[in-house]
């Protein structure tokens, strides 16, 4: 295989993004075969021989080398159908990546169906994705056990002298430090100059330093944890307890958090506190934002979490779109940006979720309507 070099100064734009496209398939090719390689010399001889290969012949780091083969190896013997689509320039090896952690596994679905949506979707949505594909029949809280007994955290100076600080949580601590980063994170947004150009992650670097020393102009607030759960008037007790994303709550968690908890009712109709704002408040109310939680379960686009979302009207405000729920939908500030500034459409398929879809539709055929204002009501998620 090879590609011929151009001069791509002489090329259009629309020229450079052909290019783009037909260089990153080349790419997957070339990765693909290269773990078709890697996977049987690892095969003939050892993994380890086969890392050293890298090592000597191409000068690969020793923790990228070791990597390649463990997923060749792995795509060789589990996911054929995967290794087949990379080394034809289908997906990426990123694709390819989340296939192997999460395909085949006994609680998610199985890799035809994931590789299926990664033809689809980048790698990173594929990855944010999986929660989706878990098959858990009953509330099993195995996984909760197993990544609490998994958790760690360090902290490590780096040549320069600055400092890399990693941290693995569970799902339901991961998702306390995630909201409570947002929330000082917003505070610090509040406070800056509007001139100032600090970034996204500079900030969340400013709001996680002042969460961890408490030395800084921003005082901690409390973070709203949402637990969703039925409610059987007839025995008086709550059922499948679990976050908005849909992980359930450990009972010794649940009862933790009911001790301080506020608790809400969500009715069609609300009464109080109105879920139907009409077109006399442009931003959503705690209610709402509760409401969209449960419905939409993070960002409808790339399923980053509800701290880091926002109200998104689907008919516009300024186009006379009312604030009312069935005219809401939680937005990513990056997903949002891609509806107001690049026409992607709110969609909504056959079971009443919530997507955008790039201009033209790059999902054809899966059933999915443009949103049309007066036919859907609310519906919380099951």
């Amino acid at each position: 295989m090879r590609v011929l070099r151009v001069d791509v100064g002489e090329l259009s734009l629309e020229d450079l993004d052909d290019r783009v496209e037909i260089l990153a398939r080349a790419r997957s090719q070339i990765e693909g075969q290269l773990a078709e390689v890697l996977a049987e010399r690892a095969q003939r001889s050892s993994p380890r021989a086969a890392s050293a290969v890298l090592r000597e012949r191409v000068l690969e780091s020793a923790g990228r080398a070791s990597s390649d083969v463990k997923l060749a190896v792995s795509l060789s013997e589990q996911f054929p159908a995967t290794l087949e689509a990379l080394a034809a320039g289908e997906i990426t090896s990123g694709h390819a990546r989340v296939i192997d952690r999460v395909a085949g596994k006994p609680d998610y679905r199985s890799e035809e169906v994931i590789l299926g949506a990664a033809k689809g979707v980048p790698a990173d949505l594929l990855s944010r994705y999986a929660l989706r594909w878990e098959r858990v029949e009953e509330r099993d809280y195995t996984k909760y056990e197993q990544q609490r007994q998994d958790r760690r955290a360090s902290i490590s100076q780096e040549p320069d002298g600055s400092w890399k600080l990693f941290a693995h949580f569970d799902y339901m601590a991961g998702r306390r430090v995630s909201m409570a980063l947002a929330k000082m994170a917003e505070a610090f947004r509040r406070d800056e100059n509007p001139d100032s150009k600090i970034t996204y992650l500079q900030r969340n670097a400013d709001a996680l330093k002042q969460l961890i020393t408490r030395d800084g102009p921003q005082r901690a607030t409390p973070a709203s944890l949402l637990i969703i759960s039925e409610y059987d008037a007839s025995t008086g007790e709550l059922s499948q307890p679990r976050l908005d994303d849909g992980q359930p709550v450990p009972p010794e968690e649940l009862e933790r958090l009911l001790a301080n908890a506020d608790v809400y009712t969500a009715f069609a109709d609300a009464d109080g506190q109105p879920l139907w704002l009409g077109r006399s408040q442009r931003s959503a109310s705690l209610a709402q934002r509760i409401v969209l939680a449960a419905r939409d379960g993070g960002c409808i686009g790339c399923n980053a979490p509800s701290e880091r979302c926002e109200a998104h009207h689907i008919q516009h405000w300024q186009d006379d779109g009312p604030t009312d729920i069935p005219n809401l939908a939680q937005l990513c500030p990056g997903c949002h940006h891609l509806v107001h500034d690049c026409n992607w459409q709110v969609c909504q398929n056959p079971r009443c979720r919530y997507r955008i879809n790039a201009p033209p539709d790059p999902f054809p055929d899966t059933g999915t309507t443009t949103y049309q204002l007066a036919q859907h009501s609310p519906v919380l998620r099951n």
